[in-house]
């Protein structure tokens, strides 16, 4: 599945700007650690908790404590925070905790919220591939492909959903379709040029919210 790399910290106190930037760099880094050692005087402030928190859930991700970022996303879900963001990084965590039951239910509910999330689909079809539900899963990453091409460039490479390799709709759902690069190789060249440099997702995400290299942000590859 796919990670969202976002954290969506927002609001942050003036006074507090400056260590939650901090924070943010080294999870950015990938020295989870050095930002735990520095999250304290925003988890003890009531107008900078959330932030804290989101921070938090990033960094116990990065560092596979994923027990410990559900308890803590559980209280982000008492806030206003970005509930795309909360549901795909639970099921995450869930997924590597072994509940795949859990990881579906928070795709479903985020896509029940948020029909048309393309990464909602494609990481549900992700966790009902693991699951044996191969049906179901073709369905929701056709949906996913359909809403964002740029998932079918990502359907051999993950690995949840070798379930479904031999399957006639997944080949030729992973297949490139046909356009004018045959036709006009250069102009597809220059075309190339021009978007080189864009960021996938979550990233992200999701990255976020790849698979556990990219769990440094919370979300979602699966």
């Amino acid at each position: 599945m796919r990670a969202r790399q976002t954290g969506g910290v927002s609001n942050v106190p003036r006074d507090l700007e400056r260590l939650v930037d901090e924070i943010d760099g080294w999870l950015e880094l990938r020295c989870p650690d050095k930002a735990l050692d520095r999250l304290q005087p925003l988890l003890e402030r009531a107008d900078a908790r959330t932030e804290g928190l989101v921070l938090r859930v990033r960094a116990y991700v990065a560092t596979k404590k994923h027990r410990e970022a559900l308890a803590d996303l559980q209280e982000l879900r008492r806030t206003d925070h970005d509930p795309d963001w909360l549901d795909l990084t639970e099921a995450w965590c869930r997924k590597r905790m072994q509940d795949l039951p859990g990881a579906v239910r928070c795709m479903e509910q985020l896509l029940q919220r948020n029909p048309k999330s393309a990464i909602g689909h494609f990481n549900l079809g992700c966790y009902l591939s693991l699951r044996g539900d191969k049906e179901r899963a073709l369905d929701e990453v056709t949906l996913a492909c359909g809403l964002d091409a740029s998932f079918r460039d990502l359907l051999w490479d993950e690995p949840d959903l070798d379930r479904l390799h031999k399957d006639s709709r997944f080949k030729a759902l992973a297949e490139p379709p046909e356009d004018a690069t045959t036709a006009d190789p250069d102009g597809a060249a220059d075309e190339a040029a021009l978007e080189e440099g864009e960021e996938d997702f979550e990233d992200g995400e999701d990255e976020d919210l790849a698979d556990d290299d990219e769990e440094g942000q919370g979300g979602g590859h699966n």
